[in-house]
């Protein structure tokens, strides 16, 4: 069983990068938009530390929460459950309609109609979105804790080998799930010492197993066992004069589910499924790799920032301007620096004793000067919107009063096809969901 959990082990590691972008583009999306490392000369430190020692405030203007939530509105506002059509799916028209009711019940039980919009938020942020069915319910898979392992690229997912997750649960939930005896409970004690979050790895192998039906004669009975066992009692029998008759063998390939613990110790395995119990999308998938939505307007939104903290910068030197003090006028006992302090408070006092031939300290300002800042925002401004997709015909404001009703339903349908690709990724995901759950409803 070893290899299994090997094997699991790399497709996680594999996915690292993929984790990395994640936690990125959550960060940005959430409010989180100045920690990235940048290289000051000496160490590397956080965008946000290293404005902050420039004596300046490092400044945002969340861009992104707001495209999201308007693709999210978007797709609110179109949402319905995925529905069989007796042209496409062979079925009879009271087939077809008895499994559309079950659909509907089942997407209503299991609240999809909240769920759905929060699978898509992710699938926005991350690239990649995945459920669980168990027990007639729908499983959020978080994206952070899921892996698989595919030697094709199928963006349907048809040729994974390999699939799974790492579940963190308590000790008491670990007890429930896995204890059925004092000695299963004195070796996951063991395991688990001390540990109040406990990681499982949840892992599911495709395997294909040669098993054999064999023909006691003396007992006059068939008996089906994996062909390895089989042959050792044919052996054995053999040896003790016995007759066992003829073996006929066949294949036998599907799903195996192993729960081990962190350490790779096996806690529990079963037998062989028709299929595994996760529905995922990974968007786009081209040559195994997963690219967000988000992490394509990232930098946008990066520049967008440096922009606006660059013009506060600009205004509050302009403002202010710069002190020219003369040593000769520095106040006994007090340094320049605590001279420097003071001035920069809005009500600070510096005392000044004027001395004949000493200038007195003059504040040297200017305005501001023009060098398109405020062109270069338009242009971030309007990048995001052309990359995103997210126009304001979109959002529902006119692009000019006197826009008639009509045109305006054109142009919001031209901009929903820069969205259309995605937002049918998803479709498509859900509709997976509904086809993979039809046979559950009906257990």
């Amino acid at each position: 069983m070893e290899k299994y959990y090997n094997n699991a082990m790399i497709e996680w590691r594999r996915m690292e990068s993929f984790r990395s972008e994640r936690s990125r583009c959550k960060r940005y999306v959430y409010g989180d938009q100045w920690d990235d490392k940048i290289y000051d000369g000496k160490e590397w430190i956080s965008e946000e530390n290293f404005i902050l020692r420039q004596g300046q405030v490092p400044l945002k203007n969340n861009i992104l929460r707001r495209i999201l939530r308007n693709v999210i509105g978007l797709y609110r506002a179109q949402y319905k459950v995925p529905l069989l059509t007796v042209k496409r799916s062979g079925f009879s028209k009271e087939a077809v309609s008895a499994k559309n009711k079950n659909r509907r019940k089942w997407f209503h039980d299991n609240r999809m109609e909240e769920l759905a919009p929060r699978l898509l938020e992710e699938f926005l942020i991350s690239g990649l979105v995945a459920v669980k069915i168990e027990d007639k319910q729908i499983l959020p898979v978080t994206a952070d804790n899921f892996f698989f392992h595919s030697e094709g690229y199928d963006p349907r997912g048809n040729d994974i080998d390999l699939i799974g997750e790492i579940h963190k649960v308590s000790f008491g939930t670990l007890l429930e799930k896995f204890c059925e005896s004092a000695d299963e409970y004195h070796r996951i004690s063991t395991l688990y010492a001390g540990q109040s979050v406990c990681s499982i790895v949840e892992v599911w192998c495709k395997d294909v197993q040669v098993f054999g039906i064999l023909h006691d004669e003396e007992n006059a009975i068939l008996r089906v066992s994996h062909i390895a066992d089989i042959l050792s009692g044919m052996n054995k029998a053999e040896e003790g004069k016995g007759k066992m008759g003829k073996v006929c063998s066949y294949i036998k390939s599907g799903w195996r589910r192993f729960w081990f613990a962190a350490d790779g110790t096996l806690l529990r395995e079963s037998g062989i499924y028709g299929r595994h119990p996760y529905v995922f999308k990974a968007y786009p998938f081209i040559d195994g790799e997963i690219h967000s939505y988000i992490s394509d307007i990232i930098d946008q939104q990066r520049y967008v920032n440096r922009l606006i903290t660059l013009y506060d910068f600009i205004m509050k030197s302009s403002a202010k301007g710069v002190l020219l003090f003369p040593d000769e006028s520095l106040p006994r006992g007090m340094s320049l620096q605590e001279v420097a302090d003071q001035w920069s408070r809005f009500n600070g006092v510096i005392p000044y004793h004027a001395k004949p031939g000493v200038p007195m300290p003059t504040q040297v300002s200017g305005n501001s000067a023009n060098i398109g800042i405020t062109e270069l925002l338009k242009i971030q401004m309007q990048m995001l919107e052309d990359i995103s997709g997210v126009s304001p015909t979109l959002q529902g404001k006119l692009v000019a009063n006197s826009t008639s009703g009509t045109l305006f339903q054109q142009q919001n349908e031209a901009a929903q096809t820069s969205l259309l690709d995605i937002l049918r990724s998803f479709t498509d995901f859900l509709a997976t969901l509904a086809e993979n759950a039809d046979s559950t409803i009906n257990d």
